[in-house]
């Protein structure tokens, strides 16, 4: 916990986020620990563009109308 109330958290150099995912059972008890996984510092995922344009109707009324075919 980042404030301080729970377990102390390690600190890694270079590490912005440490993340542990563990197996729990029906009733929340944990029974092993499955990754840990880490993102370092400066991590910056890819950047996917997204457009609100739609694709042009490839239904054969419109693909009639259209100029650009």
């Amino acid at each position: 916990m980042a404030n301080g109330t729970g377990r102390t958290l390690e600190r890694l150099a270079g590490v912005k986020m440490v993340l542990r995912v563990y197996t729990v059972t029906r009733e929340g008890i944990i029974t092993a620990p499955r990754a840990t996984v880490t993102v370092p510092y400066g991590f910056e995922p890819p950047r996917e563009l997204s457009s609100t344009r739609l694709p042009p109707c490839a239904c054969p009324i419109h693909r009639m109308a259209s100029p650009e075919r």
